[in-house]
């Protein structure tokens, strides 16, 4: 064999080596975790019952209180939920603070 030609074959033989060292195994891989979300029907009933703790806000509390479903547990995420009733529409900020679902609510503006 020429030497070019050989150096050609090992060259070859190195980057199939490599290939099949870099190779990962489709199979054993492992799923990601869900990501974590808020439960709405529960954060809704957390907001009626923070409206109630107060005599300020606690007629709000018999007003309807719509919260986001399933929103992404982002600790960088501000929620809002409404609350309608006597004609009008108000806000509740929503502050996640971990990824775990915490979060604290804000008052109705």
């Amino acid at each position: 064999m020429s030497a070019p030609l050989a150096r050609v074959v090992a060259a070859g033989a190195l980057v199939v080596a490599l290939l099949g060292a870099c190779a990962v195994p489709v199979a054993g891989t492992a799923r990601p975790e869900p990501t974590p979300t808020l439960d709405g029907a529960r954060l809704e009933q957390e907001v009626r019952d923070y409206l109630r703790s107060d005599p300020a806000t606690a007629p709000l509390a018999a007003a309807s209180v719509e919260c986001p479903m399933g929103a992404v547990a982002d600790p960088r995420t501000v929620l809002f939920c409404q609350i309608v009733g006597a004609g009008r529409v108000r806000s509740v900020p929503v502050t996640v603070l971990s990824e775990d679902g915490d979060y604290r609510i804000g008052q109705p503006f």
